[in-house]
């Protein structure tokens, strides 16, 4: 399965990769006003490319398309240890205490 690459977004003035989210180029400084379309060079506001250029339709394919919807399990804490657990380590942590008060 050929794997999905993630946006990447460069600043037009001195070419430093920046975030998708960032207003401003952490190098030069210049502030972002609009998004440009790598395919069709259409520029607008980000809010315009929601879905997608709206003008010729170029969007990154997204990750639910390509491996599937994400499971709906939701995230749930890990399990407790049992209860023998428990009472092996504190037996073993006795039985140290008490072979090295034995042997003073």
């Amino acid at each position: 399965m050929k794997a999905v690459k993630a946006p990447r977004f460069f600043c037009e003035h001195c070419g430093a990769e920046v975030g998708r989210d960032e207003r401003a180029c952490p190098e030069c400084g210049r502030f972002f006003s609009a998004v440009r379309c790598p395919r069709c060079e259409f520029s607008g506001s980000a809010e315009k490319f929601a879905h997608g250029c709206p003008v010729c339709g170029y969007s990154m394919p997204s990750i639910d398309r390509a491996y599937g919807r994400p499971s709906a399990v939701p995230n749930r804490a890990p399990a407790p240890l049992p209860l023998w657990v428990w009472l092996v380590a504190l037996s073993a942590l006795g039985a140290a205490v008490w072979a090295l008060l034995t042997t003073m």
